[in-house]
């Protein structure tokens, strides 16, 4: 126990931003938990049954699934970016004595002892949170009016276990996804590696990221041929749904595959990605060169930010370019037409909503657990000459590029999953439209952009303002 206080003593912000995502992922499932305990509560109530089964059937589909699986995957992510930084640490414990056994043993005892002090957290904040997004919760997904009702302490607790024992398993399968690495590398090998971390992912983990994104193919693939031919003249609301039911469900099944493929293989096409888009990008600056060679050699090690980034990109766009096909398809109904509702923004926040917190939270923890590296980049180029005004230029150009090389990665299968449903509706309706989100994909990368500029500009003032053989010195005596 002493050890394991000692490591997180020595290194707070790795273990500091593991713990930042285990709080999120407990309060998130426990939030859900609650709301879904106070809709079973209203199914007895008279007048509110309808309302509450509604709202618990849409809250346990997809907003639910979606959530746990994105959990474990961000717990996956951030776990083995804190294992990398302490590959150091791990190797001389291994030289020490320790058993692989051991090593896999005390990198899942951190976790689980964070997992416990971000249940404390959620006990707390999960309530809260429950009551204060039920109202925006019930009007979105087709609950309007239903009240959030008091709970005795017994039904409390009750819900909230729930979520804390879905919070405990999405850290446990992410974390043993992840520690099984410790152990299988010799004490010499891991000493070796420490400063060189592998630069991509394991073939057992590659082969399962090509599984998932065949899976996310196949799933596409029988969404289309299950579409049913449908004849304008005899449109109606139970036609609609039953034609493009099939379609919809196989799209949606695909987003899920492809987000956990990007998630699972991301780190191995990062590289190529980043020396892609910067080779066509060749601007003349000498600042943009050097931020350009920077990116390209760090992106590795940027991965556990660039891929949740990426993965909540690929969610949310592709949801989006579902319901953007299909408003483009309605525009050219004949006036009358009863078609199925549209949900907007709004409904798909409501439903991915749980999911893009949980994405939020592991890009801010992966991009804590990375900051050192980006301190001693900086206080590189100062020593070769950089002047301040370098400095600060290069800080905010590494949010801008994490944000462009998430966001290619993303548009892919977000574009995969609109051209499916475009040609699933020119097989049911012999209407071909295409409905992808331009203006919308437009305005969120320049918003995530700015932000990650800002961000990153402001998380390295303090490394620019240390003296660079400070810097130096503390990470080459880690």
């Amino acid at each position: 126990m002493r050890g394991l206080l000692r490591d997180f003593r020595d290194a707070p912000v790795v273990w500091g931003a593991v713990l930042l995502l285990l709080a999120v992922v407990q309060c998130v499932s426990g939030m859900v938990m609650v709301m879904l305990s106070n809709a079973r509560m209203a199914m007895a109530v008279p007048g509110l049954h309808g309302r509450a089964v509604m709202f618990s059937m849409e809250l346990s589909g997809p907003p639910l699934v979606p959530m746990i699986v994105v959990g474990m995957l961000m717990v996956l992510l951030v776990v083995s970016s804190a294992i990398r930084q302490r590959r150091r640490a791990l190797a001389l414990i291994a030289l020490q004595g320790a058993t692989p056994g051991q090593l896999t043993s005390r990198v899942c005892a951190q976790v689980l002892l964070l997992d416990v002090a971000a249940t404390l957290v959620s006990l707390i904040v999960s309530p809260a949170l429950a009551r204060g997004l039920y109202p925006f919760a019930t009007r979105q997904l087709e609950a309007n009016g239903l009240p959030f009702l008091p709970q005795d302490v017994t039904g409390m607790l009750r819900a909230w276990s729930c979520g804390i024992v879905f919070g405990f398993a999405m850290a446990l399968v992410g974390s043993l996804l992840t520690v099984r690495v410790v152990g299988g590398i010799s004490p010499v090998e891991a000493l070796r590696e420490a400063a060189n971390p592998p630069k991509t992912v394991g073939v057992p983990r590659l082969v399962l990221a090509w599984i998932m994104f065949a899976g996310a193919l196949v799933s596409l693939a029988v969404g289309l041929l299950n579409v049913r031919k449908t004849s304008m003249a005899r449109m109606s609301v139970q036609v609609t749904f039953s034609s493009m039911s099939p379609l919809a469900y196989g799209n949606m099944i695909a987003m899920l595959l492809f987000t956990v493929s990007v998630c699972l293989a991301g780190p191995a096409v990062l590289s190529a990605t980043v020396r892609m888009w910067t080779a066509v990008v060749r601007l003349p600056w000498p600042t943009w060169r050097i931020a350009c060679q920077q990116a390209r050699a760090r992106v590795c090690a940027s991965s556990s930010t660039i891929i949740p980034l990426a993965a909540g990109l690929t969610l949310l766009m592709s949801y989006e370019s579902l319901t953007s096909t299909i408003t483009a398809w309605t525009r050219l109904l004949p006036a009358g037409t009863p078609t199925v509702e549209v949900p907007g923004f709004a409904r798909i926040l409501a439903l991915i909503g749980t999911s893009l917190v949980l994405v939020l939270a592991a890009v801010c923890s992966g991009y804590l657990i990375a900051q050192r590296g980006r301190e001693l980049d900086l206080a590189l180029v100062a020593v070769s000459g950089g002047t301040q005004g370098q400095l600060n230029a290069i800080a905010a150009l590494d949010g801008l590029m994490i944000v462009v090389t998430s966001s290619l990665i993303a548009f892919v299968p977000s574009l995969l999953v609109s051209v499916s449903f475009s040609i699933g509706i020119w097989l049911s309706f012999d209407v071909l439209v295409f409905g992808m989100p331009w203006l919308l994909w437009l305005v969120v990368v320049l918003l995530l952009a700015a932000m990650a500029m800002l961000g990153s500009w402001l998380t390295a003032q303090r490394g620019i303002r240390t003296s660079p053989t400070v810097v130096i010195a503390r990470a080459a005596g880690e």
